[in-house]
């Protein structure tokens, strides 16, 4: 059977507690403008991404759980690993150490201002 959907968009969502901050934390740090804010009475933000994807700002209500701070990990692959580290810890974000997969990537890792794991990933440093 021949696959139906016709998929116009793509969305990645992360819990957050202060929408405003989040939203100035992804614009500040990493220049995504936003694309559709329906603010705190509803809890949405939607960030544009590259290309015709977006990030959606959900804000977490007060009676969720917070066990994961988010849903899943915001992986952006950039063209230069160290000079993107180098500018996100001038950011005052905390960056672990570069970790290499050799022949396939490597990557560190930040969180965002609600505590959100994001992955920064480049070509591979290393190859055997």
């Amino acid at each position: 059977m021949k696959n139906p959907m016709k998929i116009r968009r793509v969305y990645f969502q992360v819990k957050v507690d202060d929408l405003i901050r989040a939203k100035d934390f992804y614009n500040d740090v990493f220049s995504f403008d936003v694309a559709y804010f329906e603010g705190a009475a509803i809890g949405w933000c939607e960030m544009q991404l590259p290309g015709d994807s977006r990030l959606g700002l959900n804000l977490r209500r007060p009676d969720e759980e917070k066990k994961p701070p988010s849903w899943g990990v915001l992986t952006l692959e950039v063209e230069n690993l160290e000079e993107t580290r180098e500018y996100l810890v001038k950011k005052e974000l905390e960056a672990s150490e570069i970790f290499d997969n050799p022949n396939y990537v490597s990557f560190f890792n930040v969180k965002d201002s609600e505590g959100n794991t994001i992955q920064i990933v480049g070509d591979p440093r290393i190859k055997d």
